[in-house]
């Protein structure tokens, strides 16, 4: 790595432990009660810590006492430090702990520095990854909350193989001879009891989903946002406008994007609440209609510029027992009543049902979970004319990991075992045809106007394709400061492939 990028490695680091040390903060935002944006059911199996969404890791900061802890205050704090770096257990010493308390506030922050390394067998090629980074972590008043964490990784091996990594979700930086690839999130945010706002870097998924959210998926680069719930009795107000990255330059510049999601939540009863919300995604402009407190986005969007992109959703949680979640989701990416349940193309629209069960645990740690999910996406759904209102951030789609124009089932299991380790495991097959399954394709090169009032579009149009992919993964976290994961993919049907991936983290 060059010097000026080790320069703007270690700025970031600075800001980020500037930023906690100057800003307390509160409560996770997973307590969040009738939230939008942070689901009960989410996937847990992962290619790479690094790749785990830090913006749903919200533990409270660990702190030994009060004042300041480091390893290097005294020689018996290093010693003690240092010894514990290769004990079993959990941890209890950080890079930077400090805890402050009096009649009026209570301040605790936690800092971490973390280095692994992944490695990867891929039908690309074979490559490794190193990776540092920091993590900051503070808690103010039970109301205020400043985090974020900022790593860097290089490249060793097949660089081409490399590019396609799953542990690059957006854009990487490249030199003559390596490969950059870095990641940052964090936020700031306040909780209380009838309102709660944040201002960060991130991403989120709205909707339960083990395969991938088809309303927002979080499966994509962080994004700039701000964020706000208002909950009054029965009903919860859920806003997000986001900063996103255009998929094409413009006279060298990306043109600016953005995303407004808002959502009205219902919950009559604790073990059931009702959503109906929208998105809209537009560009070239900050559109200050799009920052109201109305869920009708789309009618104001006709009004405004029928180049933005509008898509509206609603859905069901049901929790009939403590360790039982069913849940359903269905999205509109086109609404046109009178041809609602015709085979025109413009019936764009996803469906996604799905269930999550916690039996007993078999030993003294957190319940397993078992969850089976069905997708359905028509054809052409998250499509678009004008680029700059794709449903996408980063060469990413925002809708359905996967595509559209399918048909897919996804099994997981995740089953905690002992000395802080898990097996995670998932099985999904999807159907897809090779017509509109695609959300970079411009509906306009496919549907003139002479046609595009008629024209139709059938489930699994065009070519056919079945893909059963099984992957699992080992987690083990047995020693205090170090996680070992190690897992693979298969991918079998008419193209198999099978990836074998390691990787080692070490946190201080």
């Amino acid at each position: 790595m060059g010097r000026a990028n080790w320069r703007a490695v270690f700025n970031r680091l600075a800001l980020l432990l500037l930023l906690a040390l100057a800003v307390g903060a509160g409560h996770a935002q997973t307590e969040f009660t009738n939230t939008a944006f942070y689901p009960d059911v989410r996937s847990q199996l992962l290619p790479s810590p690094l790749a785990e969404n830090e913006t749903y890791i919200l533990d409270d900061p660990l702190i030994l006492g009060s004042g300041v802890h480091a390893p290097f205050e005294s020689w018996k704090a290093f010693k003690s430090s240092l010894l514990e770096l290769f004990l079993p257990g959990s941890p209890q010493r950080a890079l930077l702990q400090y805890a402050y308390r009096d009649s009026s506030l209570s301040y605790r922050l936690e800092t971490n520095l973390l280095t692994g390394w992944d490695q990867r067998w891929d039908p690309e090629g074979v490559y490794g990854l190193h990776s540092l980074g920091l993590r900051v972590n503070s808690t103010f008043n039970d109301r205020f909350r400043a985090r974020g964490i900022y790593w860097n990784g290089k490249f060793y091996g097949d660089r081409s193989a490399a590019r396609h990594s799953p542990l690059i979700d957006g854009s990487c930086s490249a030199s003559t001879n390596n490969l950059f690839v870095d990641n940052i999130n964090g936020e700031l945010s306040y909780d209380g009891e009838h309102l709660s706002a944040a201002l960060g870097r991130g991403r989120f998924q709205i909707g339960n989903s083990l395969s991938g959210s088809i309303v927002l998926s979080d499966q994509v680069n962080e994004y700039d946002y701000a964020l706000l719930e208002q909950r009054v009795g029965q009903f919860s107000f859920s806003w997000l406008h986001a900063s996103l990255v255009a998929d094409t330059l413009v006279a060298g510049l990306h043109p600016a994007k953005y995303t407004d999601i808002q959502q009205l939540t219902w919950q009559p009863r604790p073990f059931l609440d009702m959503f109906y919300g929208g998105t809209v995604t537009y560009g070239n402009r900050i559109d200050l209609s799009y920052l109201l407190p109305t869920v009708f986005i789309r009618a104001s969007g006709f009004s405004n510029a029928k180049v933005d992109n509008r898509n509206l959703y609603g859905g069901i949680n049901l929790r009939p027992a403590n360790d039982l979640t069913l849940y359903a989701t269905m999205l509109f990416d086109e609404l046109t009543f009178k041809q609602l349940l015709s085979n025109w193309w413009g019936n764009k629209y996803a469906i996604q049902i799905g269930t999550s069960w916690n039996p007993p645990p078999l030993w003294r740690s957190e319940k397993p979970r078992l969850g089976l999910e069905f997708t359905a996406v028509r054809p052409w759904t998250y499509t678009h004319y004008a680029n700059v209102s794709m449903f996408s951030h980063d060469g990413r789609p925002l809708g359905y990991p996967k595509g559209a124009n399918l048909l897919d089932v996804t099994a997981e299991l995740n089953l905690p075992l002992p000395w802080n380790s898990r097996w995670d495991s998932q099985f999904s097959c999807t159907w897809q045809g090779s017509r509109g399954n695609d959300w970079r394709v411009n509906y306009r090169d496919e549907f003139p106007s002479s046609i595009v009032n008629t024209a139709q579009a059938y489930w699994l149009e065009g070519d056919l394709s079945v893909t059963p992919v099984w992957q699992n993964t080992l987690r083990i976290g047995i020693m205090a400061h170090q996680v070992l994961l190690l897992g693979h993919r298969s991918q079998f049907g008419s193209q198999p492939s099978h990836a074998l991936f390691c990787n080692w983290q070490v946190f201080i």
